[in-house]
Formats: structure tokens, sequence, C-alpha cells
């Protein structure tokens, strides 16, 4: 059977998901996510703790003006899962549908740090249902990476990277570690969960050198052979036009957007009220922060409040001195 629901678990996930890492490309992600018929978006709403509030708000509304289920991506660090927890909990209590968090090398060995950001989330009576565990898909030979521990909390369901920088053929990734092996060892840890697979063209992470048509075809099809009720592509900015085609080409037929739940908790911060319209400024070459401030009136303070998520996200330090032509920031 090639159905990636070979378990009596209900896959609470269906269609297609489409990573967008950064708020500022929003609009392309949007473009991209028509274009191949995705159904989800995954935003990375924080980083190391630290929660993009204002971005947060934004993709999440967007996303759903057109027609979009958000998801929340949480790359996981664990130096401070109390932390890293808190980030999950308000992404979800702004209206995210569900949480991914990601756990990779930067995680390696933090098994304490994993299972006490799982126990802090799931005594905030958070519905683990909804929270999804992304990892690399040969985690049977990386027992180092906790996600054993997280699968406490994330039992809606494993995300697998398949990726061509695992150095190995789709067959192998796909069908041998991503379903074979993590299927196992979800069995191990004492409940089957559903596969969705997170396909990428990425032949090295670190250039973000990506494969052909030819060759990315060869995983595209390794991962529809599985007919799963969901899969995702990671990430926009990354994946070239000519491959689009045959994104759109993949996937089960879209159902129509949950509406939102009715009984939600109460917001993270006082959200804006419907006469008040938030106002943007787009940088350019010869902007600067005081100058910004002084044009519309606005603290320094309440400037980095608004924006601070656009140096975070990058990994950038806050510095004054320091914006991007482009940059869409908040005013008013």
């Amino acid at each position: 059977m090639h159905k990636s629901q070979i378990t009596n678990h209900k896959s609470h996930l269906r269609g297609k998901g489409l990573w967008l890492p950064l708020s500022g490309d929003l609009e392309g992600a949007l473009e991209m996510a028509a274009a191949v018929g995705a159904t989800h978006l995954i935003y990375r709403v924080g980083m190391r703790g630290m929660f993009f509030v204002e971005a947060a708000r934004w993709v999440e509304g967007r996303a759903r003006q057109a027609g979009l289920v958000p998801l929340a991506w949480v790359p996981l660090a664990l130096n401070d899962p109390f932390a890293e927890a808190h980030l999950v909990l308000k992404a979800l209590r702004i209206g995210y549908e569900g949480a991914v968090l990601e756990v990779r090398r930067q995680a390696t060995g933090k098994t304490v740090a994993a299972a006490t950001l799982a126990r802090q989330i799931l005594e905030s009576g958070a519905d683990p249902d909804r929270l999804y565990c992304a990892s690399d898909p040969d985690i049977w030979r990386r027992p180092e990476i906790p996600c054993r521990e997280l699968s406490q909390a994330c039992q809606g369901g494993l995300m697998p990277f398949c990726f061509p920088s695992f150095r190995h053929t789709p067959q192998t990734v796909v069908e041998k570690w991503a379903y074979g092996e993590c299927i196992r060892r979800s069995q191990e840890w004492g409940r089957p969960f559903p596969i969705y697979p997170v396909l990428s063209p990425l032949q090295d992470e670190k250039t973000g050198k990506t494969v052909g048509v030819e060759e990315f075809l060869q995983w595209a099809q390794a991962v529809a052979s599985r007919e799963p009720a969901f899969f995702s592509v990671y990430q926009f900015g990354i994946v070239p036009r000519d491959l689009w085609p045959i994104l759109a080409a993949m996937g089960p037929v879209p159902v129509p957007l949950p509406e939102r739940r009715a009984e939600e908790p109460a917001p993270v911060e006082e959200p804006l009220s419907s006469a008040t319209v938030a106002r943007y400024h787009v940088v350019t070459v010869n902007d600067t922060i005081w100058g910004i401030c002084n044009r519309y009136g606005i603290t320094r303070a309440q400037f980095w409040e608004w924006n601070s998520h656009l140096w975070d996200e990058r990994g950038l330090p806050r510095d004054e001195l320091y914006m991007e032509a482009g940059w869409r920031v908040r005013v008013g």
C-alpha cells in the first residue's frame, strides 16, 4: 500500500504547503502559492525565542485573505525551551492553525531541553494534534536529535525533509527513510504518526544551489507515489519558476479553508481596533531610522516594537545605522 496514511491515525492536514522564511517576501510567496495550488502557508514566526509579533499577525491575516491556512514555523535551538515554547503558544493564540517545530543539528544532544519544551506546551493546554515535528529523514541514525522527546507534544505528524542535499537517491530518502524508518521510529515512540514529506530542489543548503527539472521530477515522483494527504514545498525564494508547474501537478484535491475556531485563547497583545489602520513606509537608500521617526512622528521605541522582526528574521543585530532599501516598515 503506497498511501501515507497506512495507520489508523487520522490525518489533520490535507493539501499542499509553502514555507516562507521572510515576511518581506509575502507577496511573492502568495503568487507562488496560487501558481502551485498551495493550501497552506508555513511562516517562520520567530527565532531563538523571539516572536515577530507584527509580522506574524500581518502574514496570518494576508494568508487568510488569500484563502490559505496559516501554519507557524518555529526553528528550535533549544537553548531556552521556555521562551521557545512560549513562542509556539503565542502563534497559536493569534490565529495560526498549527505549528511546525523544526529540529535539526542545532538541537543536537539537547534532549532535556526538548522534553522541557514539550512539557511546557502540553501543560498550556495546546492541542498536540495541531503540532508537527520537521526534521531530517534519517532520524534513525541521528538519535542525538531529540525528535523522540518532541513527539510527546508534536502528535500531529512528522515532516521529514526530502532534499537532494542528502546525497542519496529519491527512493532512499523518500521510501526508505521518510516513510520506512520514520514510521518505524514513531511506532517505537508509542504511536504511528502521519508522514507529511517536505519537498525541495535544494542540492546544497549552504549555497542555495538547486537541481534542474529532470532531477527534480524524480524527487517529485517519489513523493507523489506515496499519495501523501499533505506535503509541503521548502521554501519560497529558492524554488525556480520552471519547477512550479511540476509542483502544481502534485497533490490531492484542495478542501475548503476551515473556519476560524470559535473559542480562541486571548491574544498575546491587544489587537488593533477596527478603527485603526496600520501605516507603512517603503525604505529607500536615503532613509534613516531617525528620519523616518521624525517624518511620521513616532518614537524610536515604537519603531523597534513594530519593525524589529525585519532585523531578527535575517539574524542581523538591531543596528540603527542599517536598513535595506525595499523594506516595508510600519510607521503608524
